[in-house]
C-alpha cells in the first residue's frame, strides 16, 4: 500500500465543505503522501473560499463556470481527466468524512474482491455522517440489493443495511458516493459527459449496467471507509447558484432520460431527444453497454425483467 497512490475524484458544485472533506481525507490516510486529488470546482467566478486549494501540489482542480455547469455527471467526467499515474481510483462526495485507515481498507477490499474477479470495483451506500459516531450503526453496511422504482420516467436502485459480510458481496449497483476501483480500469470506462444533468438512472444504474456487461463485478465492501452527508449540503450551497443551475437544468434531464432508456434497452432509438442525435452514435462507441454478459442476464441478475415488460411497451426483451 505504501507506494500505491489514490486518486481521489471529487465533484463539486459550490459547497464549502468540500474543503473539511479534503482535511480530513489526508488526515485520517493511514499513508496521506500517496493520497491525489482530483476536484472540478463548479463555483462564481468571484468565489475566493476554495483558492487555498492552489496551495497544494496533490490537489488538481479544474474550475467549471457557473454558466457552464452540465450537472454531476459532466464534472466527474472533469476530475477523471485529472488522473496522472495513480494506481487507484476513489470517487465520493465533496461532502464525505472517513475512518481512521481508509486508504489501507478501500486496497485490501479491494484486493479482495479482484480474488473473485480480477475486474472488480467496491461501491456501497456510505453511513450516513450524523451516525458517523454512533457505534451501534458499524455493524452493518448499506448494500446496493434491489431497486426501489421502476416507472416510466425512471428506474432507482436502492439498498438496504445488512450485517458486515465476511466477504466481498456481490451488489446490483453502485452508490456515487463510494465507489473504488483501479485507475486504469476507470479510464476504461468513463463517466459519458453527455448526460446532461442526469438524475439517479443516468449517474448510477447506467455505469453500473455497463460495468456489469463489460464483465467487472460489482461488490460490497466488509468495512466501513467513509461517511457522507445525505441532507445538508443542499443547505451549504447559495442560493444564486442554485437558481442559475436550474434555470440551466430546463428540460435536460427527461432528455437525458430518453438517451438512458435507450441504451438501457428500455426504448427504441427513433425516440431519443432530438439533442443527442448527433452524439449518440459516439456515445454507444465510447460508453456503451458491454458484449461480455448481456442486458437481459443483468436484468434476470436484478430481478426486475418482468417488471420491466409492464413498464416500457418498447423494452427489447419483452419478448423473452
Amino acid at each position: 500500500m505504501s507506494t500505491s497512490d489514490i486518486f481521489v475524484s471529487i465533484a463539486c458544485l459550490s459547497d464549502p465543505d468540500l474543503l473539511s472533506t479534503i482535511y480530513d481525507c489526508i488526515a485520517k490516510a493511514t499513508f496521506p503522501e500517496r493520497i491525489r486529488f482530483g476536484v472540478c470546482l463548479q463555483i462564481a467566478e468571484d468565489d475566493e473560499q476554495y483558492k487555498i486549494l492552489d496551495q497544494y501540489s496533490p490537489i488538481r482542480t479544474e474550475v467549471v463556470p457557473l454558466q457552464q455547469v452540465r450537472g454531476p455527471i459532466y464534472a466527474r467526467s472533469r476530475c477523471e481527466s485529472l488522473i496522472d499515474d495513480e494506481e487507484f481510483f476513489l470517487q465520493i462526495d465533496c461532502h464525505s468524512r472517513f475512518f481512521s485507515g481508509w486508504d489501507v481498507i478501500l486496497v485490501e477490499e479491494l484486493l479482495k474482491a479482484e480474488q473473485i474477479n480480477p475486474l472488480s470495483v467496491i461501491s456501497h451506500y456510505p453511513l450516513n455522517i450524523r451516525d458517523y459516531d454512533s457505534s451501534d450503526c458499524h455493524d452493518r453496511i448499506g448494500h446496493v440489493n434491489r431497486y426501489r422504482y421502476i416507472g416510466e420516467d425512471a428506474i432507482k436502485s436502492h439498498g438496504s443495511l445488512v450485517n458486515l459480510p465476511e466477504r466481498p458481496l456481490p451488489s446490483l449497483g453502485i452508490s456515487a458516493a463510494m465507489l473504488f476501483m483501479r485507475s486504469n480500469l476507470r479510464q476504461s470506462f468513463p463517466y459519458d459527459p453527455f448526460l446532461h444533468f442526469g438524475l439517479h438512472a443516468a449517474e448510477q444504474v447506467l455505469y453500473a449496467v455497463r460495468l456489469w456487461t463489460h464483465g467487472v463485478d460489482l461488490f460490497c465492501p466488509t468495512q466501513h471507509s467513509l461517511a457522507t452527508d445525505y441532507e445538508g449540503s443542499r443547505d451549504r450551497i447559495p442560493l444564486s447558484v442554485k437558481r442559475l443551475c436550474s434555470r440551466q437544468r430546463q428540460s435536460w434531464p427527461e432528455a437525458t432520460w430518453s438517451k438512458v432508456k435507450f441504451l438501457l434497452g428500455l426504448d427504441e432509438k427513433q425516440y431519443v431527444d432530438p439533442a443527442y442525435k448527433e452524439s449518440l452514435s459516439e456515445s454507444m462507441r465510447l460508453y456503451g453497454i458491454g458484449s461480455v454478459r448481456s442486458l437481459y442476464d443483468y436484468y434476470l441478475f436484478a430481478g426486475i425483467h418482468d417488471k420491466l415488460k409492464t413498464v416500457f411497451p418498447r423494452y427489447a426483451y419483452s419478448h423473452l
